[in-house]
This record gives C-alpha cells, structure tokens and sequence, in this order.
C-alpha cells in the first residue's frame, strides 16, 4: 500500500497551484484554468488536489507536509528564491535532522523542504499471515 494523494482545500485554487509548480516542480494535471479543482503530480507519482474552500479554511497549529531536496545547497537556492520573490519563509535550519525551510502558504500552513541526514527506509512489506 503506499499514498495515493494528498487534498487541500484552499481559497485560491489557481494561485496556490502556481506556488507548488514554481517552487515544488508540481505539474497540473486537470484543467488548469478551474477555479475550483487542480490536480497537480511530480516525476515520483505524488499527486496534490487542491479543492477551493468556500470559506477560509483553519489548519492545525503546525500542520505542514514536506519534499525532500537532495543536498543543502539545494534547500538554500530555493530559500534565496522565495526570499526575493517575496514569499514568508523561515531562515534556514541547520540542526542534527538536516538542513531545512518552511513556506507559508496563503492558507497559513507550512511546507517544509529539507535536505535530511537520516531518511527513513520504506516499511517492510507485511508477512503473509
């Protein structure tokens, strides 16, 4: 079993989707001039839709997803363009996890983008009982 997508309900459909095909390499999959649903894919098979919310939508405090960058020099070019086009982002974080961000989305919720140390290997498949 793996995940099949992950769906967010946003206010702005069309701008949202911008964010995550300039920034996360998305591609719009659906018909990109909805105001109401854009479902967008990358090269691995991950699938985002994203629904308009008839009213602001309330995420968690600390609610966010994550991509995964291969270096760090990677995590920081990607925070220098969301610096200069004017996009809330965190400082760069360097701990023993890695080397992360966080955007903020207009929603409010982050999307963190980090080079990790450690990356968790894939589950074992379950035994047959």
């Amino acid at each position: 079993m793996r995940i099949n997508h992950l769906d967010l309900r946003v206010r702005d459909v069309t701008s949202t989707s911008r964010l995550f095909a300039r920034y996360f390499g998305l591609q719009i999959q659906s018909n990109p001039s909805s105001p109401a649903l854009v479902i967008m894919t990358d090269q691995s098979g991950f699938v985002l839709v994203l629904q308009r919310a008839e009213q602001a939508e309330r995420y968690p405090a600390g609610f966010h997803f994550g991509f995964l960058l291969d270096d760090a020099e990677s995590v920081r070019a990607l925070h220098a363009r969301a610096v200069a086009d004017g996009i809330p982002v965190s400082e760069v974080i360097v701990n023993g996890r890695g080397t992360m961000i966080y955007l903020t989305a207009p929603e409010g919720y982050c999307v963190e983008v980090s080079c990790q140390r450690h990356r968790f290997e894939a589950a074992p498949a379950p035994s047959a009982a």
